[in-house]
Parts: structure tokens; C-alpha cells; sequence
């Protein structure tokens, strides 16, 4: 059946159009900008799929989706929208319409994922058959696992953050004391890398502007704050990333996703971020031996998307 896929965010809701077995171009809204999410899925069926029957609807959302939502009304975690399945259909007449969590798409993704979407970071072999894991930040922080051809939806970008030195130690207390709780996503999020740069800038008594995430990027190379905000969030990264391969046991590798990454890739020091991931004695072994990848796919999301919308749901 011809599918209007979508990936919403907290930020930004990316619509394509699955017509006879190719995903046309993207469009991207803001999701501010819609007091709902059907006003958005209007606009977008007017623009992707222009004087085309559409059949069904498969939307990735940036917040936990229960297997069986029914009736349920599913909110974002960091924007308002709210889905109910029964209004979606109603209004657009799909015979179909199914919610999953926006990185359990991309888990559906990963084994379609070639060498042309993937950025090595290290060494390590993939084992066939075992978990794989994919991780990101974004406006949020998401992380679900493949395993064996059943996707795992998690929230586990709230757990604690767990600092590997001294310094890294004293940013996290610092968090806590800003946010009440020093999760991962306070951190590894856009809102987290702001945090980082302000909390770096009042440690070292700087005097520099309030920036956001964006302009912390900008300026990474001209402000030493700036650049010490990005590293300290690389850091954390990869930190995280191992702690998560260790606790899925993710021998068929790990993939880091989300908005952040692409405007990172260029610079980090890869060698770095690889020794962050391995760094946990004594399973460093364990964790040299798995792959490690960032995702350069501009739209992952919809490759899962694509796969969902054929198959029956688990």
C-alpha cells in the first residue's frame, strides 16, 4: 500500500511518500509551527503526495509508544503534539496507521544500512546474529537495539550518566544541581550541549554569551568554551555508548544516530571517542571487538519506515 511516512521529533516532522517501493524526497516542517499533528500530516500529504491515494500512515514518534497503542493517545517527550490512532485514520481515511518510537525505525534500519551510509569509528568485526545498537542525540537522546529481526524500543537515554574522571565528575554534579538529575539526556541532547557550555563557562569563570547548541557548534573552533562544551560532549558520548554495548551485549555493533552527529562527524577526533568507548576496564577487550559506527544516511528513519509499512506488526 502506498504510506505517508513520517519522523517527528521534538524540533522538526519529516514526511516521504512510500510509492511503488520508492521513498520520495522529504519534506521537513516545524513542528511548532502546527497546533497538531494531523494540520501537519495536511500540509504534507498536499505537498509529497499531491492528487495520490494513500493508504496508510506509519509515523516514528520521539517518545516511549506502547506495542499496542489502541485508543491511547501518544504525546512526544519534548514537544506538545499529541497521536491517537482513531482520530489519524477518521481524518485521513487510512486503513491503516501505525505509531512506533522514532529509534525503533531506525533499529529496523540498521541491517539495510550499506558502507556508503556508515562512518567507521575503530576496529571490531561484527557477530552475526547478535544485538545490534543504535543510539543518538537529537532535541532528545534515543536508543534502541536489533535483535535477531525483533526491534527493541528503550528509554534508556534516561539513565544515569556515569562520569569517567574527575572532570567529567564535577560537570555531572553541576548538572544535578541544574536539573535535579544528572540523566544522560540532560547532557547528550541539544539542550544538554548548551548546558555543558554553561556550566564549562561558570567552572572556568568566562565571561561569554548564553549559546545554544548550534551556536556552540558554530563557534567550537574560535571560543574555547565553545570547543571544550564539544569535546566534554564527545566525550560523554562515547562513554555512554560503551556503557550501552556493554549492557545489550551489541556484538553486531553499535550505530550512533541523530540530528547532532552529522555536524560533528568532521571534526571529532575519532581515535579519541573510539578509546572513550573502550575505556572499561576490565571489559575493554570486549568492547575493542565491536563495531563502531557513526550514521551518515541523511534520513534513517525512513529506511525502517520503509520496512514497517510491509510488514505485519509484531
Amino acid at each position: 500500500m502506498t504510506a505517508l511516512l513520517a519522523d517527528i521529533g521534538g524540533t522538526n516532522a519529516r514526511f516521504a511518500l512510500q510509492h511503488d517501493g520508492l521513498i520520495g524526497p522529504p519534506l521537513i516542517l516545524s513542528v511548532a509551527a502546527f497546533a497538531c499533528v494531523e494540520d501537519a500530516m495536511a500540509l504534507a500529504l498536499d505537498r509529497v503526495a499531491p492528487g495520490v491515494a494513500v493508504a496508510q500512515a506509519v509515523l516514528a514518534l520521539a517518545g516511549p509508544v506502547p506495542r499496542d497503542p489502541g485508543d491511547t493517545v501518544i504525546r512526544l517527550t519534548n514537544a506538545a503534539w499529541g497521536f491517537s490512532i482513531p482520530s489519524i485514520a477518521a481524518r485521513f481515511g487510512f486503513v491503516r496507521v501505525r505509531l512506533v518510537n522514532d529509534f525503533l525505525a531506525l533499529a529496523h534500519a540498521l541491517p539495510h544500512l550499506g558502507s556508503a551510509n556508515l562512518l567507521p569509528i575503530g576496529g571490531g568485526v561484527a557477530e552475526p546474529n547478535a544485538p545490534m545498537l543504535v543510539l543518538g542525540p537529537g532535541t532528545g537522546l534515543g536508543v534502541a537495539a536489533l535483535v535477531g529481526t525483533t526491534a527493541v524500543s528503550t528509554e534508556g537515554g534516561h539513565i544515569g550518566l556515569a562520569p569517567a574522571d574527575a572532570q567529567q565528575e564535577a560537570v555531572i554534579a553541576a548538572l544535578r544541581l541544574r536539573t535535579g538529575r544528572a540523566g544522560a539526556e540532560e547532557a547528550l541532547s541539544g539542550r544538554g550541549l548548551a548546558a555543558l557550555h554553561a556550566i564549562l563557562a561558570e567552572q572556568g569563570h568566562a565571561n561569554v554569551p548564553i549559546r545554544d547548541a548550534g551556536a556552540v557548534l558554530a563557534s567550537a573552533e574560535t571560543c574555547p568554551i565553545a570547543h571544550a562544551a564539544r569535546e566534554m560532549f564527545l566525550d560523554l558520548l562515547a562513554g555512554y555508548a560503551g556503557d550501552m554495548a556493554l549492557a545489550w551485549g551489541a556484538r553486531g555493533g553499535v550505530f550512533i544516530a541523530g540530528g547532532i552527529m552529522p555536524r560533528l562527524a568532521a571534526d571529532m577526533d575519532q581515535a579519541r571517542f573510539r578509546r572513550g568507548f573502550e575505556a572499561k576496564p576490565p571489559m575493554k577487550h570486549y568492547l575493542a571487538g565491536i563495531p563502531l559506527n557513526l550514521v551518515l544516511h541523511p534520513a534513517p528513519a525512513f529506511v525502517g519506515l520503509a520496512t514497517l509499512a510491509t510488514t505485519p506488526e509484531q
